[in-house]
């Protein structure tokens, strides 16, 4: 409370001495333009936090919507894959399970990436460019 009180006396002080002819009017204007600064600076803050708070809003009911939405499509994807649902499509269809001489598995990899060494059993596949070209390189045996 003395703060507000020492600054209000202070900015009165000052505006009584420009009054008695006491400061310079340079000296005067150039207080003037400080104080004005300073509110102008003042606004502009608010303004500026103003709007940030409402961008920080808005981001959060969107991020609150995509979460929504994968929560919705994660129990799609589910229903989609789920057993109950393909095993009779599959048999609609004539196909039988296939036996462990008939699964080859492979990882695909584009032309020029980095690869580390695969695990014993999982066949490498390469394609350049085309997608008519595609190597396959066997595993590397143990």
């Amino acid at each position: 409370m003395s703060t507000n009180m020492n600054l209000q006396s202070g900015i009165s002080l000052i505006v009584k001495r420009a009054l008695e002819g006491r400061i310079s009017p340079l000296n005067f204007m150039l207080v003037l333009g400080f104080f004005s600064s300073l509110v102008l600076l003042y606004i502009s803050l608010h303004v500026y936090l103003f709007t940030i708070s409402k961008d920080i809003t808005t981001n959060r009911e969107r991020r609150a919507e995509m979460m929504d939405q994968n929560t919705r499509l994660t129990a799609i994807y589910n229903d989609l894959i789920a057993p109950e649902r393909i095993i009779p499509l599959v048999e609609r269809m004539g196909l039988r399970a296939g036996s462990g001489e008939e699964v080859k598995r492979f990882a695909l990899y584009e032309y020029g990436t980095p690869q580390r060494t695969e695990a014993a059993g999982i066949a490498r596949v390469s394609s350049r460019k085309s997608d008519e070209e595609i190597f396959l390189i066997e595993p590397e045996s143990r």
